[in-house]
């Protein structure tokens, strides 16, 4: 399956962003409303295509930031819910269901906080994650 069948179709600068990442460890910093998301979205997939048995985790500061990162992969990605497992980790999500889910989900979102203290307490490690 192509990017392009999954998500819209990248400006040139996403496109040159998202090839500059496939290829380098890199920090994004783009203004507001100018696609960090849709090149974000990109780089999961590719990573998620080349390593399907590995997981994909999106970390944000806060717990608004994480269910907004959320949605909108959920949206700019444009296939079933069935694609991919996707799943929010936060300190309201009990530990034993977020060690549980861990298991299954391929793509996790969460505050660093809360991956900081499930992997102080060995609920899971990081030895799965690609992205």
């Amino acid at each position: 399956m192509e990017i392009k069948e999954l998500i819209p179709t990248p400006r040139d600068y996403q496109k040159n962003t998202f090839d500059t990442c496939m290829k380098n460890n890199c920090l994004v910093v783009l203004p507001t409303g100018t696609g960090k998301t849709l090149i974000a979205v990109m780089l999961a997939i590719e990573r998620f295509k080349k390593l399907p048995l590995e997981k994909i985790l999106i970390l944000a500061p806060t717990r608004p930031l994480v269910e907004q990162h959320f949605t909108s992969f959920k949206k700019q990605i444009k296939e079933s819910d069935t694609w991919a497992d996707m799943q929010i980790f936060t300190g309201k999500t009990p530990a034993d269901q977020r060690k549980k889910i861990w298991q299954t989900a391929e793509f996790i979102f969460s505050t660093p906080q809360c991956i900081s203290n499930d992997l102080k307490n060995g609920l899971y490690d990081l030895s799965e994650v690609a992205l």
